[in-house]
């Protein structure tokens, strides 16, 4: 296995050139974040999907490494899954789950910052599928903070496009290009309040709370293009490069 450091690295220069070329990154409720203790456990839960290009996003900001659970489909391509394998990133089997959750419980103990989706759902296109309750789960086992994220592009920047895998079919995905990217740092959330033996209701109740969180979230920022004036379905204008030279300590 290549070492942690190279591999969170290139992932890292990776991501950087790529969010400079295609988006002009703006990074909020950083003082969100300061309210934290040092050394405090963490989850960041995202709480939304906006194109295929989520994790590049929060791979520009790092400042140093973080874990994320991410689907196990990634891990199946050449070369690339060298490297995630070597940042530590965890691959998540949706139908059998337990794995991936004892390793994430593992690494947060650890205080390693975990990266997780709220939703299930094919975040390669930017949908939103059902809440999920394995973050709020794992946060709770681990006594740990939950920070919600939020992300947003202009949605009339988004591209959907699709490529030819080496098995013959056609993935979608999606991307965009000169966009602003919004990436927003949400009150830190915590478990106090859940019983320890907390149940499936339980943690999905809170899980609930975070997708009505999004949802508002959601019409926030569609209402800041409104009030720019942007027709949503109006041709992109502008250019929006140069990602951000803002970095977090997730």
């Amino acid at each position: 296995m290549l070492p942690r450091k190279l591999s969170f690295g290139i992932l890292h220069a990776y991501s950087t050139i790529w969010m400079k070329l295609r988006s002009k990154v703006i990074v909020e409720g950083l003082e969100n974040l300061e309210t934290i203790d040092t050394g405090e456990r963490r989850v960041y839960l995202l709480i939304n999907h906006s194109t295929t290009y989520d994790i590049v996003a929060l791979m520009h900001i790092a400042a140093k490494p973080f874990v994320i659970l991410m689907d196990r489909g990634a891990f199946t391509f050449p070369i690339i899954r060298h490297f995630l394998s070597g940042a530590r990133f965890i691959p998540l089997d949706k139908e059998t789950s337990a794995t991936a959750v004892t390793q994430s419980v593992e690494q947060v103990k650890n205080n390693e910052p975990l990266l997780i989706s709220l939703h299930d759902g094919d975040s390669t296109l930017g949908k939103w599928g059902r809440p999920r309750t394995g973050g709020i789960r794992i946060a709770h086992l681990t006594n740990a903070t939950v920070i919600p994220v939020f992300l947003f592009v202009e949605p009339n920047r988004i591209r959907y496009l699709r490529f030819k895998g080496v098995n013959g079919v056609e993935y979608p995905y999606t991307t965009f290009r000169n966009t602003r990217f919004w990436i927003r740092f949400l009150p830190a959330l915590h478990l106090d309040n859940l019983p320890v033996d907390s149940t499936y209701e339980d943690y999905k109740a809170q899980a609930n709370l975070m997708d009505d969180m999004a949802n508002k979230m959601e019409q926030e920022y569609l209402s800041r293009m409104m009030e720019e004036n942007k027709e949503l379905d109006d041709k992109p204008k502008g250019r929006h490069k140069g990602g951000t030279t803002v970095r977090v300590t997730f």
